[in-house]
């Protein structure tokens, strides 16, 4: 009878020693082959996902062979709730270990997307729409949120960080009166996004991408403002500051004239005089980079720069940071009070009207006879 027990007892231990060596082996040895294919899967774990789902992803995606090792090792080591979402690039072949780790690391597929200098907030919205997938009304709102609440709560209103001299309830309605006046919607965010190149994990939320923008923009303007301590400014807040810098960045063509534009409207508020700046009016009609006729300059809005004194109530597009620091301090030797395009890029900058209106018909004359070339072509 003993021996029988015994006999019984090395089966069973030979029978679980074997199963666990096997298991062992299912957890950490190669996963199921492509083949001749080595080309990773890419796989996307939605948020509120269950490890038990992912598991049944896996092996219809013939990453995993057996769910049910790979659910018992994510228990023993602790990872059975550690799930992240994100779209994730996994190589055929791998252990089922290793997947849990890769799919609980957080280490998504970074997408690289790049917002440029100048683009207004709904132009950078589209962008972000696009590439990470949440819609441009959701970005918005987030981003339009988290300047609004920054500045309700004074952390706009600060120090370098002040939003503006207009209160929060002021701007509220002018932003309104603006949009009744014309088909643009304005927008809180417009100039807090920073234009860079960034990379952004799959599945990245919009509150957190607004944020990180943002973040980065306020950063940049307190360098600028940093840039100008101490000395006397035609701004009186920053955002003013930026305000002038996304127009300065709507007109500047090269790295160079930065400064120069800056120095002209500068000039320009010192003297009380009209901007007179064609980019507020092309932002107010959404005409940027198309026609602009004489009739458009006449539109009723607080944003016209050719009716309205002083600078917009906000800015008109989201400017970079060699465009901020141009703003912050712009070159001290200009006293121009006119700039107009040379036809080759650039700009033709004038002290006097008379100046100013030779320049302008030389760029007549130049253009006139290029149209004229490009006929007998």
């Amino acid at each position: 009878m003993k021996r029988l027990i015994l006999g019984s007892f090395l089966i069973i231990l030979v029978l679980v020693s074997g199963l666990g060596i096997w298991g062992w082996q299912q957890w950490t040895g190669p996963g199921p082959s492509a083949g001749h294919n080595s080309e990773p899967v890419l796989l996307e774990i939605p948020q509120g996902m269950t490890l038990s789902a992912a598991a049944d992803t896996l092996v219809g995606r013939g990453l995993l062979r057996h769910r049910r090792i790979f659910l018992l090792g994510a228990r023993a080591v602790g990872q059975d709730r550690g799930l992240r979402a994100g779209l994730y690039q996994l190589q055929m072949g791998a252990s089922a270990r290793d997947l849990l780790t890769n799919l609980t690391s957080g280490q998504t597929v970074q997408i690289r997307l790049t917002i440029a200098e100048g683009l207004d907030a709904t132009e950078v919205a589209r962008i972000m729409s696009r590439e990470l997938g949440f819609s441009s009304a959701q970005f918005l709102a987030a981003a339009d949120s988290l300047v609004r609440a920054e500045a309700l709560n004074g952390t706009l209103l600060d120090g370098a960080r002040a939003m503006a001299v207009l209160n929060v309830a002021e701007l509220d309605s002018i932003l309104s009166l603006a949009s009744r006046q014309v088909v643009r919607h304005f927008h809180w965010c417009e100039g807090y996004l920073a234009p860079d190149t960034y990379l952004f994990s799959a599945g990245t939320e919009a509150i957190k991408a607004a944020a990180h923008l943002i973040e980065i923009q306020m950063d940049r303007l307190d360098s600028a403002l940093a840039l100008a301590s101490g000395k006397t400014t035609v701004y009186n807040s920053p955002h003013q500051l930026l305000t002038l810098a996304s127009i300065v960045e709507a007109e500047a063509r090269r790295q160079d004239e930065r400064p120069l534009i800056s120095a002209v409207y500068s000039n320009r508020l010192r003297r009380n005089w009209r901007l007179e700046a064609d980019p507020t009016v092309a932002y107010i009609l959404e005409k940027r980079g198309k026609r602009m006729f004489y009739r458009d300059l006449e539109v009723e809005s607080p944003y016209n720069a050719y009716r309205v004194r002083g600078l917009p109530p906000g800015p008109i597009g989201n400017p970079g940071l060699a465009a901020l620091l141009a703003s912050a301090l712009p070159d001290s030797s200009c006293d121009a009070m006119y700039f107009v395009s040379d036809g080759q890029g650039g700009h033709i900058f004038s002290s006097t009207a008379r100046q100013h209106q030779e320049a302008v018909q030389r760029y007549r004359k130049s253009k006139a006879a290029e149209r004229r070339r490009n006929k007998s072509e």
